[in-house]
């Protein structure tokens, strides 16, 4: 998979370097899913942001942070982290170190206080501003499925309600996708049927939130 992925990857370099602007005048997404256990591409740091300008925007998915060290060390995890426009925290991990730094950057707010100190003659009124994190990192581990934080180039974090493919628009089409490809078609089926139940629970919570 890794050979493939390397090989469709030069090819539109390639391309795109013979393209006015020298990038593809039709963007290339590559989706890099379960990337630490079927794509353990080396060079994927470095080339992320050359790629980026050519027009190949790669998605890369992973479990943790701790599996991406594993592939490309903690030097090469951080390249890739800082060269991504798009970061999204989906929940579902307990590495504390990860978890405080997202919540650094997700940032503080300003809570305000009040209080009141009564004496023998006169009642004094005090205001306070209290500097707090938006999402500790308690909160960060234990969000709840559904909720995911974005982290966009030039945009404020964001927490916001994902939409499976069960419950989009092309539902259909993925379904009958997986009954004529997917050996376990029968078993992913159900599964998904499962999570678009859960998906399709009453929710008041607005679908984005900048933080």
């Amino acid at each position: 998979m890794t050979a493939l992925t390397v090989a469709v990857t030069e090819a539109a370099e390639d391309l795109a370097v013979q393209s006015p602007g020298a990038r593809l005048a039709t963007p290339l997404l590559g989706v890099l899913d379960e990337a630490a256990n079927v794509c353990r591409w080396r060079d994927l740091p470095d080339l992320y942001s050359h790629y980026g300008s050519r027009g190949i925007v790669l998605m890369t998915f992973l479990q943790s942070w701790s599996q991406g060290v594993d592939v490309w060390g903690e030097s090469g995890m951080k390249k890739l982290w800082s060269a991504s426009n798009v970061k999204v925290y989906g929940g579902g991990v307990s590495e504390t170190g990860f978890l405080e730094d997202l919540s650094r950057m997700i940032g503080d707010y300003d809570r305000r206080t009040s209080s009141v100190s009564t004496g023998k003659d006169h009642r004094t009124f005090s205001r306070q501003l209290h500097r707090e994190r938006i999402l500790e990192v308690a909160d960060l581990a234990s969000m709840p499925k559904g909720r995911a934080v974005v982290l966009a180039s030039g945009s404020r974090p964001t927490l916001v309600r994902t939409q499976p493919w069960m419950t989009g628009p092309n539902a259909e089409a993925v379904k009958a996708s997986i009954a004529s490809h997917d050996p376990q078609a029968g078993s992913t089926l159900a599964d998904a049927q499962r999570s678009a139940a859960v998906a399709a629970q009453p929710d008041a919570d607005t679908t984005a939130v900048p933080l």
